[in-house]
């Protein structure tokens, strides 16, 4: 079975901010696959900091992304679960400029995100 996914997107320039809030959660390394794993009030996840993902992403994807924020910085975080997903990023996403893709064909600004998660507390 197969973790749900989101992919952080901000603007390189605040690359060290996103990081530094994320790294705040005191990560382990994570053996097998050389991410970084966090353990989180019964919550587990895997957070990849290197941007490697945008290496995934189709050429207009990228240049629709380029066009919101920038140059973009990348965040993928696979979560245990969708009430993982939403508790991690309640946490890490406020005042985070920037995008959230969905991994379901979306990508929503984060304030938007955050909008939707607590207006329909259940969507995934």
């Amino acid at each position: 079975m197969s973790w749900p996914s989101v992919i952080i997107l901000a603007p390189e320039e605040r690359r060290s901010s996103l990081e530094g809030r994320i790294r705040s959660f005191e990560l382990a390394p994570a053996p097998v696959t050389g991410d970084e794993r966090l353990e989180w009030h019964e919550h587990s996840y895997d957070i990849n900091l290197s941007g490697r993902i945008l290496a995934d992403y189709e050429p207009e994807e990228l240049e629709e992304v380029t066009a919101r924020i920038g140059e973009p910085y990348a965040v993928y975080v696979p979560c245990q679960s969708m009430d993982s997903a939403r508790a991690f990023l309640r946490h890490v996403l406020p005042d985070a400029d920037g995008l959230i893709d969905t991994n379901h064909h979306e990508i929503l600004p984060t304030g938007g995100f955050l909008t939707r998660l607590d207006r329909y507390p259940q969507w995934d």
